[in-house]
Formats: structure tokens, C-alpha cells, sequence
């Protein structure tokens, strides 16, 4: 007898009896609440088997470890979402994808929001979000009945408690993540932190990342924003910086050409803001790319793609 086979029944029979389920690593504790559908249910073993998302007409979600040579679109469909969804989900583009580390799946098409305090409401909700199409009214039926809630929820207005996760069907976040800042990526020849220099023969600490590219090669916004400086500026050559609306600038150095000017407002991955170079104190042709917080404090630039 195949024991996969005749346990996935009963596993998808067990999930049917709640809303939003959540199924973790550890065991079945008191009985659900069933008067609140979306509540989490601690339920189901540490590595739920995808068929059983499949087989659902409900939302459910998990954890899911990310194997070695995954990628977030065999995910999205070994669990049956779609890909904006995880990213909008965990607000995360996975430009690089962290072998080992998990993320947050789920079988429906839309944003699974999270509920950080009590008292947050379902017109409270809704309200922050848009899609495409539907009015704000449509939305909250939506969610009412794609995640189960109570009809009652539409004229009393539902209330929700920290840590319940909620779906809104159709609504994808626009995540101004930071992507990489070229047409295409090669390989990264120096990295952030500490290394020896290679034309002062010292160890300094480099506050961006090298990523070596032909001379002439696009440069565009790793984030849309705005240009703060475009001109020369020391060992740096050529540079561009580009202040977002949190505060934080990128900058884009020994480029061979700049293509804008300060004040200029800039989209990510679509304005060109100057090309590759070797101005400056350089080696060959590369780019120099940066982030530095509000406060001018420089962070890894590999750990911020993807993410915001």
C-alpha cells in the first residue's frame, strides 16, 4: 500500500475544518476557536506535503525550506500560487534566492497579509490595499469569502488578533526593492567590508561592491528616485547618486558617462543613468555600486537585493 497516497486524504480532510490554516512544527494543541475562521491552528507535520495545498479549496500555508537548486517559480508551483504572490507574500523579489532558509507559501493568487496587533479590522485592511478592477467594497466580499469569515464580517466590520494571516485575493504588493543595477549580471570581483586595496597595497574598508562589466555597459537605478549628485567626485570618478523615498541614496561610480542630472527623477531598471568606466581610482572597467542609509552609513548591497 502506498502510505503517501492514503495519507493525503485524511491530511486534506483534517485542514478542511478551518480557515486560514497554518500548518508548523509543532504539535496540535487546544481546539480551534471556530467561531474566528482565520485564527492560526498549529497543526500537521513540519514538512507538509505540497499535494495536499493542491487539493484544497481553502487557504492554507506554511514554512517552506528552500532546497538547493529551487527556484521561487518551482515553488509557486509546487504549491499551486503564483510567483507575485510569494514575493508580495514575504516582500521579497528573491533576486538571490538563500539556499536553506525558508520562506512563507500558500495556495491561494493574491497577498497573505499578516496581522501584527490586535484590533486591526477587516475594513481597516482592505482599505490599505488596492487591486486593479474591483472597488474597495468588492475586495472585502472577496476576502470574506475566500478565507471563510463569518457573512456577519461585511456589516461588522470583523476583527482581527495579532499573528492571524488573512488572504486578499488579487492584491500584489509593489515591492521598491533593490535590484541590480545592470543589464545583466557577471560576477562581483571585490565585495563590502575590509580588503586589501589593490592600488594602495593596504587593507581599507570598501563600502560598495565591484561587479566588472565592458566599458559602455547601461547603468540603471538599483531603486526609482530621485538624482542627488551627478559629476565627479574624487577616487570615485564619475558618479551618480539616487535618493529614495526613505531616505537612502545608491551610488553608481567610475562610470564612463553620466546621462542625468541632479533634481531628475529616475524609475528603476528603465532610466539609463550612465554607463561603465574606469574613472577614478580604477583597475579596469567596472561598477562601483553603493547604499548608504540616511545617516550615510554604508550596508552590503548583497544583502539588500530583493529586498527594501
Amino acid at each position: 500500500m502506498n502510505f503517501r497516497r492514503a495519507i493525503l486524504p485524511a491530511a486534506a480532510a483534517g485542514l478542511l475544518t478551518t480557515g486560514v490554516i497554518s500548518v508548523a512544527s509543532v504539535p496540535r494543541q487546544d481546539p480551534p476557536d471556530y467561531a474566528r475562521f482565520s485564527v492560526l491552528t498549529p497543526a500537521g507535520p513540519a514538512a507538509p506535503e505540497p499535494e495536499v495545498f493542491k487539493a484544497l479549496d481553502r487557504v492554507v500555508h506554511a514554512r517552506h525550506r528552500i532546497g538547493p537548486s529551487e527556484t521561487i517559480g518551482a515553488i509557486a508551483a509546487l504549491y499551486g500560487t503564483d510567483v507575485k504572490a510569494l514575493r508580495s507574500t514575504n516582500h521579497n523579489e528573491f533576486i538571490f534566492m538563500r539556499r536553506g532558509g525558508h520562506i512563507r507559501v500558500h495556495n491561494g493568487n493574491g497577498y497573505l497579509h499578516e496581522v501584527t496587533q490586535d484590533g486591526e479590522t477587516l475594513n481597516g485592511v482592505t482599505s490599505r490595499y488596492r487591486r486593479s478592477g474591483p472597488d474597495h467594497g468588492g475586495l472585502r466580499a472577496d476576502v470574506v469569502r475566500v478565507n471563510r469569515l463569518p457573512p456577519s464580517s461585511l456589516v461588522s466590520n470583523y476583527t482581527f488578533k495579532k499573528g492571524d494571516r488573512v488572504l486578499l485575493p488579487g492584491v500584489y504588493l509593489d515591492l521598491d526593492t533593490y535590484r541590480i543595477p545592470l543589464p545583466y549580471f557577471s560576477r562581483i570581483s571585490s565585495r563590502h567590508g575590509n580588503r586589501r586595496h589593490p592600488i594602495y597595497k593596504k587593507v581599507m574598508f570598501h563600502s560598495g561592491i565591484d561587479i566588472p562589466m565592458p566599458t559602455g555597459t547601461p547603468v540603471y537605478p538599483s531603486r526609482s528616485g530621485t538624482v542627488a549628485f551627478a559629476g565627479w567626485m574624487g577616487g570615485y570618478g564619475n558618479v551618480v547618486d539616487v535618493r529614495h523615498s526613505d531616505g537612502y541614496t545608491t551610488r553608481y561610480g567610475h562610470l564612463s558617462k553620466i546621462t542625468v542630472k541632479a533634481g531628475e527623477q529616475v524609475q528603476k531598471g528603465r532610466t539609463m543613468v550612465g554607463r561603465v568606466g574606469s574613472t577614478g581610482v580604477s583597475t579596469g572597467p567596472h561598477l562601483h555600486f553603493e547604499i548608504l542609509t540616511n545617516t550615510g552609513r554604508s550596508v552590503n548591497p548583497t544583502a539588500k537585493f530583493g529586498r527594501k
